[in-house]
């Protein structure tokens, strides 16, 4: 088997893997909740949509750039689009673009994109890639244990619809268009 065939067969594999661990992980968690999600104060309330209903761990914390620590949590009430790429990642650099033109409508309905960087080098590499390509929303740092070990990231960029109680509600892998992305926040933001 020459080289370039053991490489494609080797990263099929970690792509098999990696969607068997999150098709578990969203297994897991759909059953758990039997058709419920929670829902303010913990409460169940009926799952009424084709929505996923993945808590996000209550402990996620990244690295801003200023080296103080961020908190998912305190993005509780708003409705986040937090999407995994990195400054090595082709595909990523074509879907920032989207983002940045995505960016300003969120912030009308209280949304926001929040992008972990995921092993990207120093501060300075990262807001100088970030100022390169326009980049218009939140980056903190991360690295790619973080990113599969807490969120089942099979590749970049990797980007979770998360909603205003903390509620993963759908996942994307690869590019996502502005469109997609704000037609899936509009419809979440309406469902309430």
């Amino acid at each position: 088997m020459n080289s370039r065939r053991l490489t494609v067969l080797v990263l099929s594999l970690a792509f098999i893997a990696g969607a068997s661990v999150m098709g578990y992980r969203v297994g897991q968690q759909l059953s758990a909740a039997e058709g419920s999600v929670a829902g303010a104060g913990g409460a169940l309330r009926p799952l009424v949509s084709d929505w996923l209903a993945i808590p996000v761990p209550g402990d996620v914390e990244f690295e801003g750039l200023d080296e103080e620590p961020v908190r998912l949590a305190d993005y509780r009430g708003q409705i986040v689009l937090l999407n995994f790429w990195g400054t090595w990642c082709p595909p990523c650099i074509r879907e920032i673009p989207e983002l940045a033109r995505l960016q300003p409508r969120l912030l009308e309905i209280n949304a926001t994109v929040l992008g972990p960087a995921i092993d990207s080098g120093s501060t300075e590499d990262i807001l100088e890639f970030a100022a390169r390509y326009g980049v218009n929303y939140p980056i903190v740092k991360s690295n790619t244990n973080q990113a599969v070990g807490t969120f089942a990231a099979a590749g970049y960029p990797f980007t979770l619809l998360i909603d205003r109680e903390g509620v993963i509600r759908k996942t994307y892998l690869g590019p996502q268009t502005m469109q997609i992305l704000w037609s899936d926040v509009r419809r979440l933001d309406a469902e309430g």
